[in-house]
């Protein structure tokens, strides 16, 4: 069954004059993560001098993924999106491990657990704690709904208390004066891995899916450490909170109608000659490109009220 929906981007009243209305800026909108859908897994390792590369693993199962919650703020404007900032992508704490908070000895409830056991030469534990990511980008072009995900950066957001961070604890026994444990800072900004991340437009909801990919480099007194977040994150929002762009060309007698071409809903256009009466759809050629959809119809002498009709 079609659900449809009547989309108000406004009423437009068209006479024997030459009217044109430009596509502006929509404006931000602000996607709720789902949890459901939004979990970055966790790994890495310890490069040192004598051991070599030691491998990351997880403490218990599950221990090295969880999900995310808050919100991404992005500009619509097609044929581009934008990323300005302002986003908060909330780690949920997945259990507890070990070590204690600053790398004490005991657990506490941490956002990733990790290990890393070499026999009788190491034994480390990392707990990754607070994490809060942020994404910003240039304006980045929408082809189909799809854009490259590779332009966009990645920070640590540490104005909070407390600022995300991974608690260590390192024992040696072989050699004790190597023991030790404190907590390393995440900061800074990654670029994301490249790949497609998508903006769509279904059953009366935007969504935006993005993969995430990005490295972060620590060194600590034993040597560096090397923190590799990947997954995907997936936010929505109510396609009424983006104010739809459409331009409006009356010109030697042909009405043109143009806006964004957008996967999900399939858009109609519908006209009346006074409001209160019914709507019929309207007459007239349509064409599609990546970015754009314009309906052109022959102009009448009267004055005539149209309107997009949505069915998902």
């Amino acid at each position: 069954m079609k659900i449809e929906k009547s989309v108000d981007w406004g009423a437009i009243i068209l006479m024997a004059l030459q009217v044109q209305l430009q596509i502006v800026a929509a404006g931000p909108v602000t996607f709720t993560i789902d949890p459901t859908r939004s979990s970055i897994t966790l790994s890495g390792n310890l490069q040192n001098s004598t051991l070599g590369t030691l491998a990351i693993s997880a403490q218990s199962a599950g221990s090295l993924t969880t999900s995310y919650t808050g919100s991404i703020l992005a500009d619509l404007t097609p044929p581009y999106i934008q990323f300005p900032g302002g986003s908060t992508i909330t780690a949920n704490t997945n259990g507890t491990w070990k070590p204690a908070i600053g790398g004490g000895s005991g657990s506490a409830p941490a956002d990733y657990g990790g290990q890393i056991m070499d026999g009788f030469l190491l034994t480390a534990y990392f707990a990754g704690r607070n994490f809060l990511l942020d994404v910003s980008s240039p304006p980045t072009t929408l082809t189909n709904g799809g854009f490259d995900s590779g332009l966009l950066a990645v920070t640590f957001l540490t104005n909070t208390i407390p600022a995300p961070s991974t608690d260590y604890s390192l024992t040696v026994p072989l050699e004790p004066s190597e023991d030790t444990n404190g907590t390393l800072a995440l900061t800074g900004t990654s670029t994301d891995g490249p790949s497609t991340a998508y903006l769509t437009n279904s059953g009366g909801k935007l969504a935006i899916f993005l993969p995430v990919s990005i490295t972060n480099v620590i060194t600590i007194s034993s040597g560096v450490v090397t923190v590799i977040l990947k997954g995907t994150v997936l936010a929505t929002a109510p396609a009424s909170a983006w104010p739809f762009p459409l331009s409006v060309i009356l010109q030697n007698g042909q009405v043109s109608l143009t806006w964004p071409s957008f996967p999900g809903p399939s858009l109609t256009v519908q006209t009346t000659p006074a409001l209160g009466t019914p709507w019929t759809n309207a007459t007239g050629a349509t064409t599609v490109q990546a970015n754009t959809t314009t309906w052109t119809s022959t102009a009448t002498n009267t004055a005539q009220f149209y309107r997009l009709q949505a069915s998902f």
